[in-house]
């Protein structure tokens, strides 16, 4: 996978792909390569996925931690 993808590039040559496949003017060769390719893209778009998730749990987290700080110095 390209070092440079972005998780929207990525998602729009899956879409293109995905397309390709439904339209059914592949060969059989042609679709098992489609097929892969849409498979490390699918990939490559979950792992993005989960980075951002585990970047918006820690960044709560500090919400929190910070709330809860700040309740101390009110009370």
């Amino acid at each position: 996978m390209q070092e440079n993808l972005t998780f929207e590039k990525a998602n729009e040559k899956l879409e293109k792909l995905v397309d390709k496949m439904e339209n059914g003017d592949l060969s059989l060769e042609e679709s098992m390569k489609c097929y892969e390719q849409a498979f490390n893209l699918l990939n490559y778009c979950y792992k993005k996925l989960e980075e951002c998730k585990g970047q918006i749990t820690d960044i709560n987290e500090r919400i929190e931690k910070t709330k809860s700080k700040e309740d101390i110095f009110d009370e």
